[in-house]
This record gives structure tokens, C-alpha cells and sequence, in this order.
């Protein structure tokens, strides 16, 4: 089954809907794979321009960064209405729900904790895929910053 629900991130979403007052156990066992997504805009191909990113930038927002990224800025042309993005582009946070997940459902534990495992199962964050994309000249760290936030 395929449903929408808002949350932050695919951790959240465990424990909104046992907010929502679904048994910890009907959410652990009918749940296999959650997918948090955000559109971003993408970088015009026509006049996005390369800029450097510099480490600090990189750590203001969240990354762990020990070198300059090399990146592309939004310019703005005719073709994209002076806006410097033309296009989207989806941003994913794919988790499977392992049984060591299911676990922490089941106890009620925090988003936290199951986003913790999660990632030290493979699971790759908003703000990653969004750095992936800004590495491969898509978008900008700057919409990653305005789509993601502080997620």
C-alpha cells in the first residue's frame, strides 16, 4: 500500500503514526520500506555558473566537510525567467524498516534513535542526496538548504 504523510524525514513517520493513535504493533508489522522525498529546483543548464563552496559553508550547513566542494551557483537567463532554476528534481530518504527498527516501534522509542540505526543500516539521508545532486551539478547548496532545512 501506498500513502501520503507529512513528516520531516522516513523516521518520523513511524512514530507519527503511532501518534496518530495506531498500535506500536500493527505500525512494526505492516510496514516495510518508508521514503521521505522534497522537490528541489534544478540549476538552469543554460547559465548556472561553477562557484567553490568552502568547507565552512559545508559545515554551517550541517555537513562534514574537510575540503572545498566545487559546485555550480543559479545565474538566471531568458530561458529560465532570470531565476537561475528550471526543472525539479526529486530528493529521497529511502529506509527499510529492519527488524531492529520494528524493535524500537514497538518500544516507542524516538524518530532519533530509529534514524540513527537506519543510517548505520545504509540509509542515506535528504541532506546526503542533496549534496550528491549539488556534486553532480543539479542544484545548489542553497536549495538544498531553503527544500531541507534543518532536517
Amino acid at each position: 500500500m501506498l500513502s501520503t504523510l507529512h513528516t520531516n524525514d522516513a523516521p518520523s513517520a513511524i512514530t507519527r503514526l503511532i501518534e496518530m493513535g495506531i498500535e506500536p504493533f500493527l505500525v512494526a508489522s505492516a510496514l516495510d520500506c518508508v521514503v521521505a522525498q522534497r522537490l528541489a529546483r534544478m540549476l538552469c543548464p543554460n547559465c548556472k555558473r561553477r562557484t567553490i563552496v568552502p568547507a565552512g559553508v559545508l559545515c554551517e550547513n550541517g555537513y562534514k566537510a574537510l575540503v572545498d566542494l566545487e559546485a555550480y551557483e543559479p545565474v538566471g537567463c531568458r530561458r529560465c525567467g532570470g531565476s537561475g532554476y528550471r526543472g525539479r528534481l526529486g530528493l529521497y530518504e529511502v529506509m527499510n524498516v529492519s527488524s531492529e527498527i520494528r524493535a524500537l516501534a514497538l518500544e516507542r522509542r524516538p524518530a532519533e534513535e530509529m534514524r540513527e540505526v537506519a543510517v548505520r543500516q545504509g540509509m542515506r539521508r535528504l541532506r546526503d542526496d542533496g549534496l550528491e545532486k549539488v556534486k553532480q551539478g543539479r542544484t545548489s547548496i542553497a536549495e538544498i538548504a531553503r527544500v531541507i532545512g534543518s532536517s
